[in-house]
């Protein structure tokens, strides 16, 4: 259950950093200036949902936490340092300022509350184990985020709204650069985070945390090809639909499955990424 819990921590987080940050982010030039129009009433209910979903998913860790006797106080305070914050967003959020940074903000912040309530913070020397892991986790769901609002948000308004299909094509080559860069990110500070809980080689094979870490490697692996494959494959395609309506249409329908199919494997992802946080570290006796 508690699995279940961590599974929904990081499932919420991420689908509440798309819903806050990726227009801002990504869809601030004229060539996706009428797909943010036309996205933002379906942008303003993922944001809801997501900010619900998100407390819900603290809750039950909370909750859980007491029943299990292991909550402390520093678990208590994060919890209510968490409900501030979605408390505060969400009066940003009915007052329709969704595009103030403070959205923004707050989300970067519930995921630093989660990488302090983390294993990094209970090193003796924690401050860097923890920033990696907020950063980590921050351009984690910056990108996640991101496949999930192209997903739920942006696909299927396009395939309503041809008119719409250059927009998304544009907004496909604004959100590679962050992608990229996300990646690149991720990997680094993935890999700081590896040599802090995997003793060995071997450990990756031998134990539970390394094998779960092998596992969110290669779905990770997997991700970069869905990105590779949107961004020189689908893009080119939809960038030239007035030329080739009814073809860049077909390149729409696959982009919709395909980025559907990664918002999936992201969530095995975030599942692989929550099994190592209730595993014990792969340090392998001598």
């Amino acid at each position: 259950m508690s699995l279940l819990a961590r599974w929904l921590v990081f499932a919420a987080l991420v689908l509440l950093a798309g819903a806050v940050a990726f227009a801002p982010l990504v869809m601030r030039t004229k060539a996706t200036a009428a797909l943010r129009t036309a996205a933002a009433p379906a942008r303003a209910r993922l944001t809801q949902w997501a900010a619900l979903l998100t407390a819900l998913a603290f809750v039950l860790e909370f909750v859980l936490r007491l029943f299990d006797g292991v909550a402390t106080m520093r678990d208590a305070v994060l919890f209510a340092v968490r409900l501030a914050f979605l408390i505060g967003m969400a009066l940003m959020l009915r007052s329709g300022r969704n595009d103030a940074p403070i959205p923004i903000a707050a989300s970067a912040a519930l995921v630093l509350t989660q990488s302090l309530s983390g294993r990094s913070a209970s090193r003796p020397e924690w401050v860097l184990p923890v920033l990696a892991d907020w950063i980590h986790f921050t351009f984690a769901a910056t990108w996640l985020g991101g496949v999930a609002y192209f997903a739920i948000v942006l696909a299927p308004i396009v395939l309503r709204q041809r008119q719409l299909l250059s927009d998304l094509g544009a907004t496909i080559e604004r959100f590679s650069p962050l992608a990229i860069m996300s990646v690149l990110v991720i990997g680094l500070t993935g890999i700081m985070q590896s040599a802090s809980f995997v003793s060995s080689f071997e450990a990756l094979f031998d134990t539970d945390y390394g094998r779960a870490l092998l596992v969110k490697t290669g779905l990770f692996a997997v991700l970069i090809g869905f990105g590779a494959f949107h961004q020189f494959v689908i893009s080119p395609q939809l960038r030239a639909w007035r030329a080739r309506a009814q073809s860049s249409y077909e390149a729409a329908r696959r982009f919709r499955v395909s980025i559907t199919a990664e918002a999936a494997v992201s969530a095995l992802t975030l599942a692989a990424a929550a099994t190592m946080t209730v595993l014990p570290a792969a340090n392998l006796a001598p």
